[in-house]
């Protein structure tokens, strides 16, 4: 209806004021009406001074008017448009078979066509369930209305979504936000972290070199009074070799003991110290190792030494001063009280933590599956094993060469990262999260947990790792 009515106001447009036909060699005028070029010539054709506008009786100064070339086209299309239109309706309204032009009167179910009588003749539509066009119209009309409310229901479902989802965006904004918030608290924190450790470093290394220096200056003022005693004694010995007989033998015993004894001292060496940073782990990564990456790793009793206690849950050993009867095993340690762990990492990033509480000896890392069980010890500069041992209370890194480590505190427990791609094990402090040590080399098979216990009746345990807040 709505296009009819369209098509209908476009149809009004597209007339003559004049003769009320369509508009025919369209021209304008100067108050903007548009005329057929042969009406608005035969309006204007006995005047000579002024010439209204037949609409709005606008007095144009000239007989002047411009073709519409535009208006033309347009007009074509409208009577094109009504051509069709007319067509359509005509065709509608008889409601005819373009195929038979006969009344369709018929609906096919099947193939859900309107027909005539003609198109359900043989072989059309034979079989098909046919029947009158209202009976089949009427039947469709309360199908299509039983779609209505179901529609409504989903129009109005997705309107809502609609507005939940215009919400969103600020809803995103405040995640940001508070996300740049705590990632500049982050950052300031991390600065200031950096900046103490920054003094802590070089305040230790001013500390020893206040310390080498003296050494240095006592090692050189030994040398000196060395000095000072060879040449006293050159002096001497010159003396007594122009002596007579008498005099160079009395007390010769005392003077060949004293060229004898001489001792040369000591260099010192300079060694300082490595130094390195210590920051805490929710600034350096391993927050998001521990979350990503964490393992529950358990002990393997069939690898412990004969001393070893494992437990029930397999997460705590202790050493035990009577063996246990315990069946032999090629995968058993039989000499160095060691347990290893029941997992097998030849791929892949991995996290565990165990604790080591107040032992006084101990040793935790990682080591090849091929590690020898009898303690053999493996050919310089080849490593089976990477751990941090505590031994005679100095804390040690124990790899291809062993470095010496200085701790500001001691470890209640040790976090082990193993990162099998990277060729890295890191170790960190529990205590405050802080790094203790990295190894870097490179794995070609199976690495498995490796703990170390002396012999103290206190545990050593595989605890849970936990999820801390940065």
């Amino acid at each position: 209806m709505a296009v009819e009515t369209a098509l209908a106001g476009l149809q009004a447009e597209a007339n003559c004021p004049i003769c009320l036909d369509y508009l025919r060699d369209p021209v304008t005028i100067e108050c903007g009406h548009n005329f057929c070029r042969s009406c608005i010539q035969q309006s204007w054709e006995d005047l000579w001074d002024m010439f209204p506008c037949p609409v709005c009786r606008h007095p144009c100064q000239q007989r002047h008017f411009r073709s519409n070339i535009q208006l033309g086209r347009m007009i074509d299309i409208t009577k094109l448009l009504h051509i069709t239109r007319s067509k359509k309706k005509r065709q509608e309204d008889r409601r005819l078979c373009e195929k038979h032009n006969q009344l369709l009167t018929l609906f096919c179910e099947e193939d859900l066509e309107v027909l005539c009588p003609l198109c359900t003749q043989p072989p059309d539509h034979q079989g098909h369930q046919v029947r009158p066009l209202e009976e089949a119209a009427s039947h469709h009309r309360q199908r299509l209305s039983s779609y209505i409310e179901s529609l409504k229901t989903q129009v109005a479902d997705v309107q809502k979504l609609i507005s939940i989802q215009s919400k969103k965006p600020l809803e995103l904004r405040e995640k940001v936000q508070n996300q740049r918030r705590k990632l500049a608290s982050e950052f300031e924190q991390l600065n200031q972290c950096v900046e103490r450790e920054q003094e802590a470093v070089l305040s230790r290394l001013a500390e020893e070199e206040r310390d080498i220096q003296q050494k240095l200056s006592a090692n050189i003022a030994a040398f000196s009074q060395h000095v000072s005693t060879l040449k006293g004694l050159l002096k001497e010995v010159a003396e007594r070799c122009v002596m007579s007989e008498v005099r160079l033998l009395t007390d010769i015993q005392s003077l060949l003991h004293r060229c004898d004894s001489l001792k040369t001292p000591a260099v010192y060496s300079i060694q300082l110290r490595r130094e390195g940073c210590s920051l805490p782990p929710q600034y350096s990564a391993l927050q998001k190792i521990i979350q990503k990456f964490k393992e529950e790793v358990t002990l393997d009793p069939e690898t412990a030494h004969p001393n070893l206690l494992v437990s029930e849950d397999k997460k705590s050993v202790t050493f035990a001063r009577k063996k246990q009867r315990v069946p032999r095993n090629p995968k058993r340690f039989m000499v160095d009280p060691v347990v290893l762990g029941s997992e097998g990492f030849h791929y892949g990033r991995h996290y565990w933590e165990v604790q080591v509480g107040d032992k006084p000896e101990w040793a935790v890392g990682v080591c090849r599956d091929s590690l020898s069980r009898k303690g053999k010890r493996p050919r310089s500069g080849q490593s089976r094993r990477w751990t941090i041992h505590l031994q005679n209370g100095d804390f040690v890194a124990q790899g291809a060469v062993t470095v010496t480590l200085v701790l500001k505190e001691k470890p209640r427990g040790v976090g082990i990262y193993l990162d099998y791609e990277l060729g890295n094990i890191s170790f960190y402090s529990l205590n405050d999260r802080s790094h203790i040590h990295s190894f870097t080399d490179k794995f070609s098979e199976v690495l498995k947990p490796y703990f170390y216990i002396r012999r103290d009746s206190k545990p050593l345990t595989v605890c849970a790792v936990r999820d801390y807040e940065a």
